[in-house]
């Protein structure tokens, strides 16, 4: 398999986002030790120079690291053409013990990398560059991340074996009453659901106060923003159940076939594309504003900060709502009117 297209691909992708990574780690450390706005020296200079080189280079890097995310589901679906049992990137990934370690890595490389360009673009976009060793710091967190994510992809990738029989998404996702095991208690459903609203309501209610951010002090904000990150990683993984468990039945009108990978294959990518794109966009904006209430405390003598929370709490409510309309809309049609 590690010679197939999009085990090259991925491999490319990898290669490229470690590489920079790499270059912008260097850059990082230098950073950590020598940067000092205030200075006019010649290494400051130099360094200032340095640092928006490895920033692009890292930024780009980035960028391809999300692109890889895209390949890498479907190569799962590619992969599942050729491995006996699998029907889709659920049977593809469980073929081995990294397939679904490495899309776990990919989607946490993701909102942090993307957090990081977040971060990038409001340092560079004030004079006083507040953000620079905070960045640099970030980076040299999130590259072990990557190189973790490069090492899984190529474990998984080493590791497919076409003669092993491996699991369809009807026994992963199945449940006891259709013979299979799962990997959520559906029996909980409702509980779940209720879950996701209380979250949902709690959250929409932190995004208004975010955009109130003018009229309320530093200390209450920051408070805020550690509040509403930890809140929105309980509502992705709240919403990847309930899109599993409840919504994904109602799309492909089969009541025992809970997938959350067939919903990007035609003709269902119709709700499922809008619908993932609407749920990554509320939560890394929702996580966006949170961070930058979170360095508030740094420097915001401009106030593109106080100006991005505003703009990404409203992004991140209007989003939230397109993300519970689409959900919603399938259940909707079946159990208020009856059918498609």
């Amino acid at each position: 398999m590690i010679l197939e297209s999009w085990s090259i691909a991925l491999l490319t992708c990898s290669a490229v986002t470690i590489i920079f990574g790499i270059v912008g780690a260097v850059t990082a450390l230098q950073v950590l030790r020598y940067w000092d706005i205030g200075s006019d020296s010649e290494r400051q200079i130099r360094l200032e120079e340095q640092i928006w080189l490895a920033a692009t280079l890292v930024e780009f890097g980035l960028v391809v690291q999300i692109i890889s995310a895209f390949i890498f589901i479907y190569a799962a679906d590619y992969f599942a053409t050729v491995l006996t049992g699998a029907m889709c990137a659920a049977g593809a990934l469980s073929a081995n013990y990294y397939g679904l370690p490495a899309l776990g890595f990919k989607l946490t490389t993701i909102f942090l990398g993307t957090l990081w360009i977040i971060l990038h673009k409001l340092d560079i976009g004030s004079e006083y560059f507040p953000f620079t060793r905070l960045k640099s710091f970030g980076l040299l967190v999130l590259l072990p991340l990557l190189a973790s994510d490069a090492l899984l992809v190529v474990l998984y990738l080493v590791n497919l074996e076409p003669e092993i029989i491996t699991s369809c998404c009807g026994i992963i996702f199945g449940g006891e009453v259709t013979g299979g095991y799962s990997l959520f208690d559906y029996s909980s459903s409702t509980t779940i659901l209720s879950l996701l609203a209380v979250s949902t309501v709690l959250l929409l209610a932190g995004s208004v106060f975010q955009l109130r951010v003018k009229s309320v002090s530093r200390t209450p904000l920051v408070l805020v923003g550690w509040l509403l990150t930890a809140g929105w990683v309980v509502f992705y993984l709240l919403s990847l159940v309930v899109i599993t468990v409840l919504v994904s039945p109602y799309v492909y009108a089969l009541p025992h076939h809970r997938c959350p990978f067939d919903l990007l294959q035609y003709p269902y990518v119709i709700i499922g594309l809008p619908l993932y794109l609407f749920l990554h966009g509320a939560v890394i904006s929702g996580l966006g504003a949170a961070m930058a209430s979170m360095v508030t405390w740094l420097n915001d003598a401009d106030g593109l900060v106080d100006q991005f929370i505003r703009r990404a709490a409203l992004l991140n409510i209007i989003l939230t709502l397109l993300f519970l309309l689409v959900a919603g809309w399938q259940p909707f049609i079946y159990i208020v009117l009856g059918g498609q």
